[in-house]
């Protein structure tokens, strides 16, 4: 069922050709594209293990139609001294995912004539439940698209629930019938949290576990990060709630410079003015000079709370 909606989400084709960089221990980089294919007949290319300058060399040299890129690996493909003179034409399509993908990453592909769409779901929807397909990529950029067809999607109170022939029957030893996280009547509570435009088009908001409640209100780390993302002085950051006596918590960015980049804590808050809400704005500002991230180049955001709250 997950190729099916593969099959959809790429228009992929017995003719296509997959270059493959992610690790397949994970859903994204075995599920995504690399098994549909396979079940289409299409051509795969398996590289060990991602690296920027042989997936910009394999490209240009294989001319792959379609591949799939987390932000991380699209950031680092964007930074490659090979980016710019690198033949990019080939690829029909980029797909992405993982976590909230962006902006700026997306419209780089885009000035390049790659269309990046993307796919929304996890482990437990095999995983695509949601997908922005080619003909919607620019028009849309950061939706991750609609329902695909062998999915539903519905939201609760403003999380996302799916269900489908896809998904897991339910977590292994869990308590009930149906195990933690699917209900009685299928829905899987995914945890995270979304709206729907009024032309049905879905948008990730973020992890509900990953909400800032500061003074009452809501913040939502993935809107933060857009802001830091566009700025050229920022390699990469991330935004979490740290305690505070006043407010409850607050928003700290975490901030990664570039390299030779002097920016200080004074002109990261600066991008928020006229940008954000006030009480949505970060209170504090911590340099490090990495992420702690998994395998598949996502926040760690547990251990990133634990690192600057201490």
């Amino acid at each position: 069922w997950n190729a099916l909606n593969s099959f959809y989400a790429h228009d992929l084709q017995p003719e296509d050709h997959v270059l493959t960089a992610l690790p397949m221990f994970h859903v994204g980089g075995l599920n995504i594209q690399t098994l549909p294919a396979l079940f289409m007949g299409a051509t795969v290319t398996l590289h060990k293990r991602f690296d920027p300058g042989r997936w910009l060399q394999a490209v240009a040299e294989t001319k792959p139609t379609l591949s799939l890129l987390v932000p991380a690996a699209m950031a680092a493909v964007i930074a490659h001294p090979q980016w710019a003179s690198t033949d990019l034409s080939s690829l029909r399509l980029l797909n992405s995912g993982s976590m909230i993908v962006p902006e700026t990453l997306i419209r780089a592909f885009h000035e390049r004539g790659v269309p990046v769409g993307q796919v929304y779901g996890s482990t437990e929807t095999a995983p695509i439940a949601i997908a922005l397909k080619r003909d919607e990529a620019t028009a849309r950029v950061g939706s991750a698209g609609k329902p695909v067809p062998h999915c539903e999607a519905k939201l609760a109170e403003g999380e996302i629930w799916l269900r489908g022939p896809a998904l897991m029957r339910g977590y292994w030893h869990a308590d009930g019938a149906r195990g933690d996280g699917v209900d009685a009547d299928g829905w899987f509570h995914s945890g995270d949290l979304g709206r729907v435009d009024e032309d049905g088009y879905w948008w990730i908001v973020g992890r509900s576990k990953d909400v800032i409640i500061s003074g009452g209100e809501n913040v939502h780390p993935a809107e933060l990060e857009n802001v830091l993302a566009g700025c050229p002085a920022i390699a990469e950051a991330a935004v979490v709630g740290v305690p505070d006596a006043k407010w409850g918590e607050v928003p700290c960015a975490v901030v990664v410079r570039q390299k030779d980049s002097a920016i200080a804590e004074e002109d990261v808050l600066k991008l928020f003015e006229d940008r954000l809400a006030r009480y949505k704005h970060p209170r504090r500002v911590v340099f490090l000079d990495e992420l702690p991230k998994n395998a598949m180049g996502k926040v760690q955001r547990p251990a990133l709370r634990t690192l600057v709250s201490g």
